[in-house]
């Protein structure tokens, strides 16, 4: 919905600006222990869960999506929404971007659903800020891509 808001100013611009705040918000995710962002920090209890995955998981999903709960723990959600409010994309595009960010973040809650191999939360919980480092850096990576594409 807001992609297009600062399409009067140039893209070569936004492009900087994007630039300056996804490595400002990316230096930020590596040097904290825990990133502080303005966010309201409360996390989305395990009791979610406690009627089932699909349920949970759907609850999981509205809660976090409405803004009800939402710690992020990374700086990637951040650095894509910069991304889509500076590079104009058309709102289908932009629509797509938050639908493959999604996807990448219900990722392994969907792997445990559907393999659920002992040891899977064990792994996941004592990785947890290095997979959250390593989505910003990624994150970070193609959207540059994306940007240095649409100036192309």
């Amino acid at each position: 919905m807001f992609s297009g808001l600062l399409s009067p100013i140039p893209l070569a611009a936004r492009a900087v600006v994007f630039g300056v705040v996804a490595v400002l918000l990316l230096v930020m995710d590596l040097r904290q222990i825990v990133l502080q962002l303005p966010q309201r920090s409360q996390l989305i209890p395990q009791e979610v869960f406690a009627r089932g995955m699909m349920r949970g998981g759907f609850r999981f999903g509205v809660e976090y999506g409405c803004g009800f709960r939402t710690l992020v723990p990374s700086a990637a959600s951040s650095i894509a929404a910069a991304f889509v409010l500076l590079s104009g994309l058309p709102l289908t595009w932009a629509v797509a971007l938050g639908a493959a960010f999604g996807a990448s973040r219900a990722l392994p809650v969907l792997q445990y659903i559907l393999w659920g191999r002992p040891g899977w939360q064990a792994f996941l919980s004592s990785h947890t800020r290095s997979l959250e480092r390593v989505g910003s850096v990624v994150t970070t990576a193609l959207l540059a891509w994306a940007t240095v594409s649409l100036l192309g």
